[in-house]
């Protein structure tokens, strides 16, 4: 199927796999505990919590022993060429986005047998259901929710429009730092999609079943024009054009120190920038967050490799990973809707709580002949030239429209 989010190729990934067999849990011989290994794809620095977690059920679970595996960053096609080869983790985290792609029994293990009514509880289960079969289980809900200096925004209150950002910003030196890089994987991606969606617009949409842009020209020009006026107003520096994750250190130490004003970011970034600048940072919704539809409802999700010997103690952990007893110590929300109300959330993360319900899942750009990954892609490309002078918001407009139009035809 082809609708994954393409993966950035991850040289890390010869050195945690030598060999393709060496990547799967097995039994330790005779009588001995079952060893499972589950792989995760987020940056060391942001799973302390999870690694606390996997060591707790080590303890107490002396005959399921699991080996917790980091392959940063996510790089689902490596994960599907080692399932078509027999081998891989026993459980996997896949975005969202990535399942469409991996939704094939010769590489998961279907888990409705095992979910039952318990699939109702989910949060996104759009995202992991695919020809009447659920290949993975919602385990983290998240969105990007404003962040912002306290200190740094002084009197001036969070703004609530894009138009209402546009002009905060530009009264503060850095007033909004934002990744603006032009590769793929820039995550200009989240806040483009989000001033386009709260302004009628989406990149593709599918009207009974016929898939077809869905902005307009002048739609696309405003949201050029809207992001490119960042730099030329002096709201965000030039040299941001330069980053292109949310966990780059110029945006994370920046909002530590104040030199930042407001960014976004998704709740486990937060949970790391916290750490450092204590309670200097807290979040609000995005502008327009609070208007259903016009932010993301991300996550990851967790898939049992087909090719796992121990599918029903693979089913365990992850019953494990998704309970409250996870989440005390891992910092992300959970895709559980009993388990999130279980939870007790600092009063700065409170953006994201009054965010959650309003967004919605990227489902709504999966099922056409292009590829989330394409349309990130053509999208952070033409942004990045207008930001660079090296093309008119206009002509960049109708470049993406073109080739929306073109990926849309296959």
């Amino acid at each position: 199927m082809r609708f994954a989010r393409a993966a950035m190729a991850a040289s890390a990934a010869v050195a945690l796999c030598l060999g393709l067999a060496a990547c799967s849990g097995d039994d330790s011989g005779g009588d001995g505990p079952v060893k499972l290994v589950f792989r995760q794809f987020d940056p060391e620095s942001e799973i302390g919590g999870l690694k606390t977690a996997v060591d707790a059920w080590n303890g107490s679970h002396p005959d399921i022993q699991v080996e917790l595996q980091t392959l940063s960053p996510n790089n689902i096609q490596q994960f599907a060429r080692e399932a078509n080869s027999g081998s891989g983790p026993d459980i996997n985290q896949v975005a969202f986005a990535d399942v469409a792609f991996v939704a094939n029994s010769k590489i998961l293990q279907p888990l409705d047998e095992y979910l039952g009514a318990g699939k109702d509880d989910l949060l996104a289960t759009d995202m992991v259901t695919f020809e009447d079969k659920t290949w993975a289980v919602p385990w983290t809900a998240d969105t990007m929710a404003l962040v912002y200096n306290k200190e740094k925004l002084g009197s001036n209150k969070p703004p609530t429009t894009w138009e209402e950002l546009a002009t905060t910003a530009a009264s503060i030196k850095n007033g909004f730092c934002f990744p603006a890089a032009g590769s793929q994987t820039s995550a200009q991606w989240f806040a483009i999609n989000y001033y386009l969606w709260s302004h009628g617009g989406a990149f593709i949409q599918n009207t009974n079943g016929a898939w077809s842009t869905g902005a307009t020209k002048e739609q696309l020009t405003s949201a050029l024009d809207f992001f490119n006026g960042l730099f030329t107003s002096g709201a965000t520096s030039k040299s941001f054009q330069a980053v292109q994750d949310y966990s780059d250190p110029s945006i994370v130490n920046g909002l530590a120190t104040g030199d930042c004003a407001m960014s976004y970011m998704p709740p486990a970034t937060f949970a790391t920038l916290t750490k450092q600048a204590g309670d200097k940072v807290t979040s609000a919704p995005m502008p327009s967050g609070l208007t259903d539809g016009a932010t993301h409802l991300g996550g990851r999700a967790l898939a049992v490799n087909r090719n796992s010997k121990h599918p029903d103690q693979a089913y365990e952990v992850i019953k494990y990973l998704t309970s409250a007893e996870t989440f005390k110590t891992y910092s992300q929300y959970p895709a559980s809707k009993k388990t999130l109300t279980e939870l007790d959330v600092p009063e700065a993360q409170k953006g994201y709580v009054e965010q959650l319900p309003h967004s919605r899942s990227m489902a709504r750009y999966i099922g056409s002949d292009l590829t989330v990954a394409s349309i990130q892609q053509l999208v952070n490309q033409q942004f990045s030239a207008v930001y660079s002078g090296q093309s008119s918001s206009a002509d960049a407009a109708q470049a993406i429209l073109d080739g929306l139009a073109k990926g849309l035809k296959g």
